[in-house]
């Protein structure tokens, strides 16, 4: 008996589950459009059902509840910009804010798409009850995994949890800009903001690295 061949074929997806993911995949376009163009209100199920070429029971079939979609929608707009910090290695804490800094005024600002979405969808995620829980677990994951990949790449290594509350920290700061930005609509203030901001926690991780 070839065990090999039998774990190969475990490990292929098999044509029903290629075809799933590419249909929700195009929900989560659906979606990220009609938010983009109308805002949150925009997103209903039947808007979205005929924006996907989907009936509603098809819909509900690779998503049991709005909610989820929603929640998809935004960590599609959100990897869309952000994915990328991080993947450039940063040795110090600084050099990772000097990506955070490219990301939000060369990728976020100049996509007005992605802006919109995140936007939209943030104070929601952040104050409504229903999506609190769901945000807060997948928030959680993320800072973890993406502050234990910095210290990693840190020439200096800084504190675990100092680190993990720092990025958690630029992760609101970012995106209560991104909100305040739609509404200001000035380059000049944001970038003063964001200096600000910088210098402060700059200043923070320098001090816990001396300490450790």
């Amino acid at each position: 008996m070839d065990l090999s061949s039998n774990t190969e074929r475990e490990r292929t997806p098999n044509k029903q589950t290629i075809s799933a993911a590419r249909t929700r995949a195009l929900i989560i376009d659906a979606a990220c459009e009609l938010i983009a163009e109308g805002g949150y209100d925009a997103l209903t199920s039947a808007a979205l059902a005929d924006r996907a070429g989907l009936s509603k029971g098809g819909l509900y079939h690779h998503f049991a509840k709005m909610p989820d979609v929603v929640m998809a929608a935004y960590k599609k707009a959100s990897m869309n910009v952000f994915g990328v910090l991080g993947s450039g290695r940063p040795t110090t804490f600084n050099e990772y804010l000097d990506e955070v800094e490219y990301v939000i005024f060369e990728r976020l600002l100049k996509d007005p798409k992605s802006l919109r979405i995140i936007s939209e969808l943030y104070p929601r995620l952040m104050f409504n009850d229903t999506y609190i829980k769901a945000r807060r677990d997948s928030f959680e994951r993320i800072m973890d995994k993406q502050s234990g990949n910095l210290n990693r790449s840190f020439v200096t290594k800084v504190d675990r949890d100092q680190l993990k509350m720092a990025v958690n920290a630029v992760a609101v700061f970012v995106t209560g800009l991104t909100t305040q930005n739609r509404e200001m609509r000035s380059i000049e203030k944001s970038r003063e903001l964001w200096q600000w901001f910088r210098d402060a926690l700059n200043a923070q991780i320098a001090a816990s690295a001396k300490l450790n």
